[in-house]
């Protein structure tokens, strides 16, 4: 039973400093996510060890570490004796994120109503200047990210730290899907409409009509994710009949 004092198992004296392998893998990760997650790979596209180690000009383990990292975030995948590929999310997984996705997003959108404050509530009206600027100049690299920090900032005033976890677990997934539907002709003009929509109700704490806006924006998302993402059915490996996408919020 603890005592409440230190265990006195010299741990600090005996370990010694981190390697700078671990703050390079750290680094080639970083490169590698933002890639993967702002459209640079395309999915399906092979992440090839050697390849990526001669382009970034380190040795092929960081590049190793920095791949396992991409498979346990769901962002790409390991097939055996193939290496390492972006993730191709099947139309069945997209519904089910999306299916997730809807439920948390209308619960921090409820909960904002209620517990926001006034100087949050002044940041999300400002952030629109953000995303108007980056529709004037077709910038979708920057609309990414309006979009990213506006749906996290609504996430951050509902307050509750597993809502904040469960959506986390979502959250590079989602990033990696929009970059492909973002690009979509008209899609975010309307869903900064939406934001627009959803900042005034939750100004006025109107929690209805706030989630009501936040589901129809999540599930129009979906549909163009699906609409971007038709093509030739694929086998999945269990034997289902699957469409490959990438998609938007």
């Amino acid at each position: 039973m603890s005592n409440g004092k230190a265990p006195q198992d010299g741990t600090a004296q005996v370990l010694d400093r981190l390697p700078e392998i671990v703050q390079l893998g750290t680094r080639v990760y970083q490169v590698l996510l933002n890639g993967v997650v702002n459209g640079g790979f395309e999915p399906g596209a092979a992440l090839r060890p050697d390849a990526i180690a001669r382009q970034l000009e380190v040795s092929t383990t960081p590049v190793r570490e920095a791949l396992h990292r991409l498979e346990v975030d769901g962002l790409a995948i390991k097939l055996p004796n193939q290496g390492w590929f972006v993730r191709e999310h099947t139309r069945q997984e997209i519904h089910e994120l999306y299916e997730v996705r809807t439920a948390l997003e209308c619960f921090s959108v409820r909960l904002a109503c209620q517990r926001i404050g006034p100087d949050e509530l002044a940041w999300l009206r400002d952030h629109q200047a953000a995303g108007k600027a980056a529709l004037a100049a077709s910038d979708m690299d920057a609309y990414r990210i309006y979009n990213r920090d506006l749906h996290a900032a609504i996430l951050s005033a509902a307050k509750n730290s597993y809502l904040t976890g469960m959506m986390g677990q979502l959250r590079l997934q989602n990033e990696m899907l929009m970059s492909k539907t973002i690009r979509i002709a008209g899609r975010p003009a309307r869903a900064f409409e939406e934001h627009q929509q959803l900042i005034e109700f939750i100004g006025t704490r109107d929690a209805g009509n706030a989630e009501r806006v936040m589901e129809h924006h999540v599930s129009s998302a979906l549909e163009d994710i699906i609409r971007w993402g038709r093509g030739p059915d694929a086998e999945s490996a269990d034997g289902n009949s699957t469409e490959r996408s990438g998609g938007s919020a």
